[in-house]
């Protein structure tokens, strides 16, 4: 293959997460709400849906998570729960 014909890598959308978004289905994450961590089986779609929806909605210019604006995390937050099901891990 030459250079001309290279591959190049295409941006990730995940199709599943947004075709089950459409469909009404979400993606269920446990969330620790001592530590605000996400775990269980679908955490890697979880991370990359983050990604994307950073990669997306925020500018390449921020240079950290505290230079988001309050609206821009609000976006954010309403995309994961309409996409997502965060359920609290209460621990005894």
């Amino acid at each position: 293959m030459s250079d001309s014909q290279k591959k190049s890598r295409e941006p990730t959308r995940l199709r599943d997460v947004t075709a089950s978004r459409l469909g009404g289905l979400k993606v269920v994450v446990d969330l620790d709400p001592q530590t605000g961590r996400a775990s269980g089986p679908n955490l890697a779609v979880f991370v990359s849906y983050l990604g994307v929806l950073a990669h997306t909605k925020v500018s390449i210019l921020v240079s950290t998570w505290d230079h988001v604006t309050e609206s821009e995390k609000n976006m954010i937050w309403q995309d994961l729960t309409v996409s997502h099901h965060l359920k609290l891990m209460i621990s005894h």
